[in-house]
């Protein structure tokens, strides 16, 4: 969602490129359209995608239309930071056909274009989430488009650095040699530019030292073309003191392995300067154009009537609105899996994601079959977890103990794979949800003097602290580099280095920014962020706390919010007396809650009217066996 001030910035520095782009295609007309078209004729485009990807330069897409004729109707279906499934619809346009069609490239241009970067950046800022680093992007962007290209990187969840040459000092290699030094070419700048902050660029480890010898401290070191081993010396020799950036090869087969060494930044050239379009195109035709997703209401409406009582369908919170509008329940996911099974419904259709099915699987009765629109929405917390390596790390832990389960009960977050369940049912371990993590926390160090819990760090973290344990007495695994034996045994809490890659989105920066916006505002952020965002919110739960904290609130009442952004927007809707904003400048999307669509799911309930089973999730007997045990250990505690 773009703030009106910086969507007037966005159409300035646009307004000169859109003019060169008509001069240049357009020019005196569009011959082919003029020669075919009466001037009478209206044409609907549907802008779609056609790749999975990000959306960025909706705002600019509709100013193309706008001035190649005023009249040209534009309205968007997604909001730029938004990601999209393909055949979504992502704006339509209507207005005289010679102009629509004379627009179409451009806008085109434009949205591709910026909607690629987007979509890379988000690529690289998943690949780092469970690491402190954040994506930076650089100057390496195309001539006069820099602009919307940093733009676009922020809709992908990046950082900006330096706009220009103007607004902050990089001290480079080249500055360094004229000036004799790092030290003389700082002093040289701060006596020139005392109020902009100063970055040092250091190729080894000996000009990092010079660079941390200087004081007052520069604002940033960037590491430049260093090893892996030697940006892992650098983050130790620094130790906090400054924040450090690395620089150059930077690529996504190997930008975890960079985030894993500790760094607070990782600038990627490639965002900007060689990045490909997302595919996305225009369907035009005379209105009205029929419009599939109308279409599957209808289907979806006319279905789940058909099945009746054989059918239930579940919604998380963070499902489309039009999907969840069909949903029987709309709740967290293992409150979804416990409701559907107390009811007689032969099919239970999980709008959700695929550990959320499974933990219906794993509850559901005889008889009752767990279907999901989309196998393959999985969950990126989930997927941070791998059996083989959490039975790899606790056999380390067994290792240094000797008994492992004489030591350690396992926790597992509910947003976890059915075998990571099973795994705590066979070793005495339990499940627990964002909801009652600390209760079952507090359970399972009465069972035993530690916890090994996974798959989220930032879970585990939280609620340890809010029980009184120090940051010490906590481990944070390490899977490339494993941590020593005197440091598991100094442990009461190891944790796996997990996390959500929604909820990572939200900063301190943040808090501290719509705290000066609104000083009378509330922070309500769900327990998956990290410990400093945690910590300067007013408020932290569940999906289904926060909810309840904004039914509670009185008229009048501000609140920023750190969840996912279609949950936000719903409370939105559904409080219009409370001023709700997202917490994040760039509010966040979970991507694989969205691959569940009204089209797919229709194709789920059209199978099962022809007596198929599309999309069944299924969980062997064993594996359900355990799984429901840790389940069970957790429900008993209330």
């Amino acid at each position: 969602m773009v703030e009106k001030q910086e969507e007037k910035l966005l159409l300035q520095a646009a307004a000169p490129l859109i003019d060169l782009a008509i001069a240049e295609d357009i020019g005196p007309g569009d011959a082919t359209s003029e020669a075919i078209l009466a001037p009478e004729v209206v044409l609907q485009g549907r802008i779609v995608a056609k790749a999975a990807g990000v959306v960025a330069g909706l705002t600019v897409a509709a100013e193309v239309f706008r001035r190649v004729d005023s009249s040209i109707e534009f309205i968007a279906h997604v909001a730029d930071g938004q990601e999209v499934v393909p055949g979504e619809l992502i704006a339509e346009v209507k207005g005289p056909g010679r102009s629509v069609l004379a627009a179409e490239r451009i806008a085109l241009n434009f949205l591709q274009r910026m909607s690629g970067i987007a979509t890379l950046t988000r690529r690289f800022v998943d690949a780092v989430a469970c690491s402190r680093a954040a994506i930076l992007d650089t100057r390496k962007t195309l001539p006069g488009y820099r602009l919307l290209d940093k733009y676009a990187v922020r809709m992908g969840g990046g950082l900006n650095h330096r706009l220009s040459l103007f607004d902050m000092m990089l001290i480079k290699d080249n500055h360094v040699e004229a000036a004799g030094g790092i030290i003389p070419a700082v002093t040289r700048a701060r006596q020139a530019q005392p109020s902009l902050p100063i970055e040092v660029e250091v190729r080894n480890l000996d000009e990092l030292r010079q660079a941390l010898s200087i004081s007052p401290p520069v604002d940033r070191i960037m590491l430049d073309n260093m090893r892996l081993d030697e940006i892992r010396q650098a983050v130790s020799i620094t130790a906090g003191r400054v924040p450090l950036e690395v620089s150059g090869n930077v690529t996504l087969g190997r930008v975890a392995e960079i985030a894993a060494t500790g760094v607070d930044y990782i600038s990627v050239g490639a965002l900007t300067h060689s990045v490909p379009a997302l595919d996305i195109s225009m369907e035009v035709g005379r209105p009205p154009v029929r419009e599939t997703r109308s279409d599957s209401v209808s289907q979806v409406t006319e279905l789940k009537a058909a099945l009746g009582q054989r059918l239930v369908i579940l919604g998380h919170h963070y499902q489309r609105d039009e999907v969840i509008e069909f949903a029987d329940f709309r709740g967290d996911s293992l409150q979804l899996a416990r409701q559907a099974t107390q009811t007689e419904a032969q099919y239970i259709v999980f709008c959700g994601v695929h550990f959320m099915a499974e933990t219906a699987a794993i509850l559901a009765r005889p008889g009752q079959h767990v279907l999901i629109p989309d196998m393959t929405a999985g969950c990126y917390l989930a997927d941070t977890a791998a059996l083989e390596d959490v039975q790899a790390a606790w056999s380390c832990l067994d290792a240094a103990f000797g008994d492992v389960e004489a030591e350690f009960t396992p926790i597992t977050y509910v947003n976890s794979s059915a075998a990571l369940k099973a795994f705590c049912g066979r070793h005495g371990g339990v499940v627990c949800t964002s909801g009652n993590a600390a209760q079952v926390l507090r359970w399972a160090l009465e069972q035993r003097p530690r916890v090994f819990f996974f798959p989220d760090q930032h879970l585990g973290r939280n609620m340890a602290r809010r029980m009184g344990i120090s940051l010490e007495e906590m481990l944070l695994w390490n899977v490339r580099h494993l941590p020593d034996v005197q440091a598991i045994r100094r442990a009461r809490v190891v944790l796996w280095p997990g996390c959500c890659n929604v909820h990572q989105r939200f900063r301190p920066e943040h808090v501290h920014a719509v705290r000066e916006r609104f000083p009378d505002i509330r922070v309500i952020v769900h327990p998956e962020c990290k410990m400093e965002v945690v910590d300067l919110a007013d408020e932290t739960g569940s999906t289904a706390y926060i909810i309840k904290q904004v039914r509670a609130a009185p008229p009048g009442t501000r609140w920023a919010i750190g969840t996912e952004t279609r949950l936000v927007q719903r409370l939105q809707r559904e409080h219009p007396k409370q001023h709700i904003i997202s917490l994040a400048e760039v509010p966040p999307y979970c991507r694989t809650m969205g691959q569940i669509t009204v089209q797919n799911l229709a194709r789920v309930l059209a199978a099962l009217m022809r007596g198929e089973m599309v999309n069944e999730v299924f969980v062997d007997a064993e594996t359900a066996r355990w799984a429901r045990m840790a389940l069970e250990r957790m429900l008993e505690l209330g």
